[in-house]
């Protein structure tokens, strides 16, 4: 068996760019070996800083042989009126390389053709792969690319080199800027350069001698190893945030783990300024003290740090001198920042924000919070919170974003909300008010926390729907990738507290509220039910995503969600919109009955009753006409719509009384389809009948939109 490897040598990649990128050439390389039927023992990829590459193992020296069946000419055009082969057919089989006598005729999409059979010999590996390297390279996709020199060829990086080996020899393949042969490259410090690369299986080994680690899990355990001496060796903890570690396993070829202090005068600042400061403007790790029996709580920062040099340990020291000269001067300025901010007070800061622009033609920084702090005062009523707590989500509204006029979050920009809280502590703020500034920024993606206090949720909801509605009301509307505000997150966030919070709450009446305090305030004269119409048809893709992410069937999905970001209300005078934690709710109940009997059989009469009621609007009366109602079955099926349609409109949308008016009008319907002509010669009775049908429709659609489900 055989081994074929490729290596694209480029000039340094961003950290975040090289593992999507890899995974990108292995999935091309995977559908080149299913397009051609190639199959292959193992891949393997390998990246760094300097390279992408995928090794082969286990290649067959061939493609196998097939048979391939070919569609000719029509039967009709196939033979002359005396039963010979027309030129047509006899064009086929020559174009194919086979005799006339071969030709079959077969049916296809109802008409005969002429077919062939032709056997192809599969052709030498190397060749096909040579057809497809160029291709592998040009496809990947990355964020940004770059061009360089006079070439026209756009990549992430200039490309220096390229590998091609199947086994011990070339795979000829040119770019632009260079052709494919054996020399790699080592370290570009720890190695000589050049080296030739003896056999493609050998890959990895002959890398290692280069002082190149090119698997990355092999670096990141490496890393991961070494960190744990040290902790043993010194009784500490090192904080490895998983996105940390994966950046800083793709800045380095050779990793070597050192450890560096800083003064403990520094430790006087809020650890958050301290870890931000190492991990995420120098990639190093934060130390803490170990926990123990008497220090179970929140964890202690120490004066060390721990950082990942690309390369061995020669000269470390060195490098862990400048490493931590580079730390105290980004301290330094970080304890200036924090000391000249303590100096202002918090009404300071806000003034400041009078002459920020939040967003063109839409007021500044100041206007910005006075309309969260007002939508966030309409929130807490929506949620009946009493007077004290509406008084401390005011306040926490008012003070949200006073922190971004400080000097520390401006050279920090991570720290928004945690030095806000820092800084309303310091001024005596409440406790719930200080944590409130931190909190109403979550959750800020996916997987992040929920506000835990309860006055800090209006606010979280009234800055991200203010922000939605902003930027929707000047047509920033995502499309596409791009979302450079962040948007869809944004939606995602409101989508999450909500439902995730299981909140009463109308997404109808927030966006009004949104609207109407952006348009008041700014006397913009706005397109109010246009633009709400866009916010809530965008909120209802969350709302789908949200679903989805609980296993929810994508049919059930579009049951529950139909007609949901409709600006209207509905008409019915017992009718109220749900709420999305009402189809929430709807949908994680009815996922334990869908595949009942009942419930099917339930569904097949009201999607009968709509159909028939949808099919013929014209014939249906504004109301019944009771006098004409003979049959048992006509009389128990308007008996059983009364108790629905007069039921209390706060008890619609509880999914359990649903299910039990199903329960109680499916035997009733049922008997009636099937005892009953709805379709009567005579007008009334037929209009009576399609009136109760549509009467039974309309009750369900307020629920639950059944014609969306799909049954086995």
């Amino acid at each position: 068996m055989n081994t074929y490897l490729l290596e694209i040598g480029l000039e340094e990649m961003p950290a975040q760019m090289i593992l999507p990128a890899v995974e990108q050439l292995k999935y091309l390389v995977i559908k080149t070996c299913e397009q051609h039927q190639l199959s292959f023992n193992e891949l393997r990829s390998f990246s760094t800083p300097r390279r992408l590459a995928v090794q082969i193992l286990g290649l067959p020296d061939k493609q196998p042989d097939r048979s391939v069946e070919l569609k000719g000419p029509p039967a009709a055009i196939a033979k002359d009126d005396k039963n010979n082969w027309s030129k047509a057919a006899q064009g086929f089989a020559a174009k194919n390389g086979v005799e006339v006598s071969v030709l079959e005729f077969r049916e296809y999409e109802g008409k005969d053709y002429l077919f062939v059979q032709r056997k192809e010999l599969g052709k030498p590996v190397p060749e096909l792969l040579q057809a497809q390297i160029e291709q592998w390279i040009s496809q990947l996709n990355f964020p940004k690319n770059m061009r360089w020199g006079s070439y026209r060829m756009r990549f992430i990086r200039p490309i220096r080199w390229i590998v091609s080996l199947w086994n011990n020899s070339v795979v000829p393949v040119k770019l632009e800027m260079v052709e494919a042969g054996k020399v790699t490259r080592g370290h570009r410090f720890l190695s000589s350069g050049k080296s030739l690369l003896k056999d493609a299986a050998d890959y990895q080994k002959q890398l290692e001698k280069l002082n190149v680690m090119a698997d990355f899990e092999k670096r990141r355990e490496s890393i991961l190893q070494q960190v744990k001496k040290l902790e043993k060796k010194n009784g500490f903890e090192v904080e490895l945030e998983d996105r940390l570690l994966t950046e800083v396993t793709n800045l380095v070829e050779w990793p070597t783990v050192l450890l560096g202090d800083f003064d403990e005068e520094f430790l006087e600042l809020p650890s958050e300024v301290l870890i931000t400061s190492m991990a995420v403007h120098q990639r190093y790790f934060p130390v803490f003290r170990k926990k123990g029996k008497h220090n179970s709580g929140t964890k202690t920062l120490l004066p060390h740090f721990v950082t990942v040099r690309n390369g061995n340990k020669k000269g470390i020291d060195t490098v862990r001198r400048g490493n931590a000269k580079v730390l105290r001067a980004r301290l330094s300025d970080a304890r200036f920042f924090y000391q000249e901010d303590q100096k202002k007070t918090l009404d300071e800061f806000r003034q400041k924000a009078e002459k920020v622009v939040f967003f063109q033609q839409r007021g500044s920084q100041d206007q910005r919070v006075q309309r969260i702090a007002d939508l966030s005062v309409f929130i807490a009523k929506k949620l009946e919170y009493p007077a004290a707590q509406q008084k401390h989500v005011r306040r926490i509204a008012e003070l949200s974003k006073f922190d971004l006029e400080t000097q520390l979050v401006q050279e920090f920009p991570e720290l928004q909300g945690l030095m806000g809280e820092n800084y309303a502590r310091l001024k005596n703020e409440t406790a719930v008010v200080c944590r409130g500034i931190r909190e109403h920024y979550y959750p800020r993606n996916a997987k992040d926390s929920l506000p835990k206090d309860a006055e800090s949720v209006p606010v979280a909801l009234a800055d991200k729907l203010n922000l939605l509605t902003t930027a929707f009301s000047l047509n920033m509307i995502p499309s596409g990738a791009a979302d450079p505000y962040a948007l869809r997150r944004t939606a995602q966030g409101i989508t999450q507290l909500i439902l995730g919070l299981r909140l009463s709450l109308d997404l109808h009446d927030l966006t009004s509220a949104a609207i109407r305090l952006l348009d008041e305030q700014l006397q913009l004269s706005l397109d109010r039910t246009k633009l709400q119409q866009e916010l809530l048809d965008f909120l209802l893709q969350r709302q789908r995503w949200f679903l989805q992410e609980r296993g929810i069937r994508y049919d059930l999905i579009d049951a529950v969600l139909k007609n949901q970001a409709e600006v209207q209300p509905a008409k019915e005078k017992t009718a109220r919109r749900a709420l999305p934690i009402e189809k929430l709710q709807f949908a994680e109940f009815l996922v334990e009955h869908l595949e009942s009997e009942m419930f099917k059989r339930s569904v097949e009469a009201i999607v009968r009753a709509a159909n028939i009621s949808n099919k013929y609007p014209d014939k249906i009366p504004n109301k019944l006409d009771e006098s004409v109602l003979t049959l048992t079955e006509e009389k128990n099926f308007f008996k059983a719509l009364l108790p629905i349609r007069k039921s209390d409109p706060q008890s619609l949308w509880t999914p359990e009384n649903y299910l039990e008016q199903l329960r109680k009008i499916e035997p009733v319907v049922t008997r009636f389809f099937e005892d009953v002509m709805v379709m009567d010669e005579d007008p009334v009775k037929c209009g009576n009948r399609l009136w109760l049908c549509q009467q039974l429709a309309q009750w369900s659609r307020l629920h639950l939109d059944l014609q969306t489900l799909v049954f086995a």
